[in-house]
């Protein structure tokens, strides 16, 4: 076997050495960008205690604050939500009460002008009768007069005659 030439050997390590120089710089690169991330990370972490402590504080103590007065309005609202549901069945009953008054006193007036009418009715019918009955016979004597005078005085007595009281009601 032939024997590498020194050479080559020469420029072999010096290739790898330069490759672990490169690599080297890469890492050192990576390592520099790392802590400066990490730097900026405890900046902003910093900036954020100073922020956001404070806000947590304030939220925390309005809470404390708040909490009462949330349970005080709530009972209240409970409360009154009570209240109206009893007024508003007193009303329900109130109304149906005067519901049913005005329906029973609409069915006395109904029952006092049907009762009203008829007795108008009647009264009609009576006065009818008491009135066309005797009409009739007024007429029905007068028509007989008539006729009578009619043959005393030697007429002949129409075949038809007007006014006998057929026409009457």
């Amino acid at each position: 076997m032939q024997t590498i030439p020194e050479i080559v050997l020469i420029i072999f390590t010096a290739v790898t050495s330069i490759g672990v120089l490169i690599q080297a710089f890469v890492m050192i690169g990576l390592y520099l960008a790392a802590k400066k991330t990490t730097d900026e990370f405890r900046e902003l972490s910093g900036q954020l205690k100073q922020h956001i402590i404070p806000t947590l504080s304030t939220t925390r103590n309005l809470l404390e604050d708040i909490s009462p007065k949330i349970k005080v309005a709530t009972s209240n609202l409970v409360e009154a939500s009570g209240i109206l549901r009893s007024q508003v069945e007193h009303v329900n009953k109130t109304v149906g009460q005067v519901v049913d008054t005005a329906q029973a006193q609409v069915t006395r007036v109904d029952q006092a002008a049907t009762a009203v009418l008829d007795g108008i009715t009647q009264a009609t019918a009576a006065v009818q009768q008491g009135i066309a009955t005797p009409l009739k016979q007024v007429s029905g004597v007068l028509n007989g007069l008539r006729v009578g005078f009619e043959v005393f005085r030697g007429k002949e007595r129409p075949t038809h005659v007007e006014g006998d009281g057929s026409n009457f009601v």
